[in-house]
């Protein structure tokens, strides 16, 4: 989450830049599909029967096929991870937004 954000809601006089809302929107939109890539990658490897999990293994060069499930078992943890933290993002953002609007009303 953006640090002007954080500063903007702890202290509302403090202004946020222009530019601010747009890049976050943006940077949590790319974030969430980069979640859900890794989402999906690390269900793919945890659906993969075990002779093709082997066939993996060994083209990725490791010798053992057990490292594909916890690895799969990480792309879940980072991808929620992201994913939490983009909802935070425009969580907060919606939270300024309608501050902003309250003190001017149009």
């Amino acid at each position: 989450m953006s640090l002007y954000l954080q500063r903007s809601l702890i202290l509302p006089e403090v202004p946020l830049k222009e530019n601010t809302p747009t890049g976050i929107r943006i940077m949590g939109v790319i974030t969430i599909l980069f979640g859900a890539l890794l989402f999906m990658g690390g269900l793919g490897l945890l659906a993969l029967p075990p002779e093709m999990k082997k066939e993996v293994a060994q083209q990725l060069g490791a010798d053992n096929a057990s490292v594909l499930t916890p690895m799969s078992v990480v792309f879940l943890i980072i991808s929620f991870i992201l994913t939490f933290n983009a909802n935070l993002s425009f969580r907060f953002l919606r939270e300024w937004t309608r501050r902003n609007e309250d003190k001017h009303p149009e």
